[in-house]
């Protein structure tokens, strides 16, 4: 998915100025995004072990194998939170903002790689805004989101941009 925007027109071009002076700019959407998967996979570290732990005291068993995710982006939005909001220190290249998202991603890989596919199923973030998602749907919610911003920021860029 990143490959289908990352090498476009688009977000090859001056990526840290706002096509609207309210809006991000592309590289403040990409860094946003990557701001979110370092919050779930630092939130992740702590929480699975927990939930693990739980998950081993109750034995519970998996009713249903829920991984649906319906794009909680589509309709009206949120305001984004201040933790997420994208402040760089600096301008980071696009392979730069590249490269911390697929690093960002490979480190929440590793942090789930251990569970089962049960706990997987089973293990539910405390977020009620995408109504307490498992793991599996939080993985789904994730890449949900990136696009959502990436689609915002091409259709803004190719409609305002001079």
């Amino acid at each position: 998915m990143r490959d289908n925007y990352f090498y476009t027109e688009i977000f090859n071009s001056s990526i840290h100025t706002r096509a609207v002076p309210d809006k991000w700019s592309v590289a403040e959407a990409v860094y946003h995004c990557y701001l979110l998967l370092k919050l779930t996979r630092i939130t992740s570290v702590y929480y699975l072990p927990i939930a693990r732990a739980y998950m081993k005291v109750r034995r519970p068993k998996v009713k249903r194998y829920m991984d649906d995710m319906s794009n909680i982006y589509s309709g009206k939005t949120m305001k984004v939170p201040f933790i997420l909001k994208p402040k760089m220190k600096r301008e980071y290249t696009l392979t730069e903002l590249r490269g911390l998202l697929e690093e960002e991603t490979e480190k929440l890989k590793t942090c789930v790689a251990s569970l089962t596919k049960e706990q997987c199923y089973w293990i539910r973030y405390p977020d009620p805004v995408p109504d307490y998602p498992n793991v599996m749907q939080v993985v789904k919610l994730l890449r949900i989101h990136e696009e959502h911003h990436y689609r915002v920021v091409m259709e803004r860029e190719a409609k305002f941009r001079k």
